[in-house]
């Protein structure tokens, strides 16, 4: 019974949508046809765009492994001093939404931002120096923010890798270069190749960060041209670029599913030995003051601007003791709209976090403890939201609760089942590794024992997963909160949300509030992360 609801509920809210937009992409005047498809990838913007996406994701996927790959070498394999606090940088970097650290960007390098203004001044230049607002500007935000989702891997899969395969190496004559490239990452790779898809997948479904930087000068990538046909009440257009998107998204978490279904193939050490660290000799000062740099320029930075922005009484004041005050978070706490959204937001992270921990549990039993028929099915229909981007599902949305017999379009719970589809995938994550770990012989023990399956449950698994199920109920409430393109696409008037006033106000309230604002969602983000971390392991960066 309980999989037949479970089964039924994925379906309908996950598989129903999603045929319904596959299904307008091929209708036309009541017959099926391509002409959509056609009419699409004639116009030459559709086509553009299509190419700007391949482009952004393939640069922020190479830069990103670049980047985690060899932060993950040096911090785990040589003597590198500051390992915590570079990896307690990397963490603050892994926590803030993309969208807000992209704020402290263009606060710092926009077209009259901080830096720009000051090279203009400082050299008499007519027009600022750096371009933030171009597709590479999306790649390099893009790729601070999601080179973590390599580190951590990375970083977990050469801690856990046998030394002992690399000393045979080297004391067979290889060199450190040859034992890297031939022993130590090859060891590594399948976790490196995963994170790697994981982050093609989150580039080429960002909307948020190619919306901030790309707009403005009419850079299109396929979720801003989506997002432009709705806005035109173009839906056929919408639904056939929507379907090209999930096939680029969809195939690359296939690929990275099947990768994972193959089995680990790192070679683990019961950790008696660790490996010696690689000495840096002469590179350790340089590399040290490097990563330094990089690191507080990419964690610090952008966070550093938006707290300063926030305590200004105006937007292009000099940063003097005069010119800071604490009225914009007076301001915030006074404004109808921003109070409104904070409250909406609140509400909506909430149910769906409950309605997510949930559902997510409930597959993750069936999946990891049960021989039922579909089982699998059942966690690929729950799982795949993952490759949706979020304008894509919002269309879909639309299309599956506009009309009766459950019309939702227009109302809260159409943005609430959209956070339940699309962050139920990470809780299930979370909950699926934790519930195969626990062994089944204890429930059994209960059972055997005369205790009901419903006691076993109840007494002897959910004390046990408690710690985790309360780690996926933090992660869906983060990234609900936070939140932006189902949102934006989602909302009518009354029911913004803490992401609409982001993306959609700054111009309207103030560059001041909204950083007053941003500061405030970092630190509910950042407090999220941490009772994660006191409850034991981290949480996955969201959208």
């Amino acid at each position: 019974m309980v999989t037949g609801i479970a089964g039924a509920s994925l379906l309908l809210f996950v598989a129903y949508p999603l045929s319904l937009l596959l299904f307008h992409s091929v209708k036309s005047d009541g017959k099926l046809t391509v002409a959509s498809y056609l009419k699409a990838f004639t116009d030459r913007q559709n086509v553009v765009a299509l190419g700007n996406s391949l482009y952004v994701s393939l640069a922020v996927t190479l830069l990103a492994v670049l980047i985690g790959v060899g932060m993950a070498w040096l911090i785990t394999r040589t003597d590198l001093p500051f390992k915590r606090g570079f990896r307690g940088l990397i963490f603050l970097t892994f926590v803030t939404p993309p969208y807000i650290g992209t704020i402290g960007w263009i606060q710092l390098f926009g077209r009259a931002g901080y830096v720009n203004a000051a090279l203009m001044r400082c050299f008499h230049l007519s027009s600022p120096p750096i371009e933030l607002y171009s597709l590479e500007g999306i790649i390099a935000v893009m790729a601070i923010y999601l080179y973590p989702l390599v580190f951590w891997p990375t970083a977990s899969a050469l801690e856990r890798t046998d030394p002992a395969l690399e000393d045979a190496a080297a004391s067979s004559g290889g060199t450190r270069w040859r034992v890297l490239t031939t022993i130590t990452l090859p060891l590594a790779s399948p976790s490196i190749l995963s994170a790697a898809i994981l982050v093609f997948i989150h580039t080429i479904s960002c909307f948020a960060v190619a919306a901030a930087l790309g707009l403005p000068t009419r850079h299109y990538v396929l979720a801003t041209r989506i997002y432009a046909a709705l806005s035109h009440y173009d839906v056929q257009m919408a639904c056939a670029l929507s379907v090209v998107l999930v096939l680029l998204s969809g195939g690359a978490f296939l690929l990275q599913r099947a990768l994972l279904g193959r089995g680990r193939y790192t070679t683990a050490t019961s950790g008696s030995t660790r490996p010696e660290p690689v000495e840096l000799g002469r590179l350790r000062l340089p590399v040290t003051i490097f990563l330094s740099v990089f690191t507080l320029f990419t964690a610090i930075l952008p966070l550093l601007t938006i707290f300063s922005t926030s305590l200004l009484k105006a937007w292009g004041l000099p940063l003097a003791l005069g010119n800071l005050s604490w009225g914009n978070y007076l301001a915030i706490l006074q404004s109808r709209l921003i109070e409104s959204a904070l409250r909406n937001s609140l509400i909506f992270a909430t149910l769906a976090a409950s309605a997510a921990a949930l559902l997510s549990f409930v597959v993750a039993y069936i999946s990891a403890r049960t021989r039922l028929a579909g089982r699998g099915f059942l966690d690929l229909i729950a799982t795949f939201p993952l490759a949706i981007p979020g304008p894509v599902l919002a269309t879909a949305m639309i299309l599956a609760w506009m009309r009766p017999p459950l019309v939702l379009y227009n109302t809260p719970w159409i943005i609430i089942l959209a956070y339940i589809v699309a962050f139920t995938p990470f809780a299930l994550r979370n909950l699926s590794g934790s519930l195969r770990a626990i062994d089944p012989a204890l429930e059994e023990v209960a059972w055997a024992s005369g205790a009901s399956w419903l006691r076993g449950l109840k007494d002897i698994l959910l004390p046990l997963l408690r710690p985790e199920i309360l780690k996926s109920w933090i992660l869906v409430f983060l990234m609900s909160l936070r939140e932006i393109p189902l949102s934006l696409m989602l909302h009518t008037q009354g029911t913004e949300t803490v992401g609409v006033v982001l993306f959609s106000f700054r111009e309207t309230i103030g560059v001041e509030a909204i950083s007053a604002l941003a500061v405030i969602v970092i630190l509910i983000t950042l407090a999220g992360h941490l009772i994660a971390g006191k409850l034991g392991g981290e949480l996955e960066v969201g959208r």
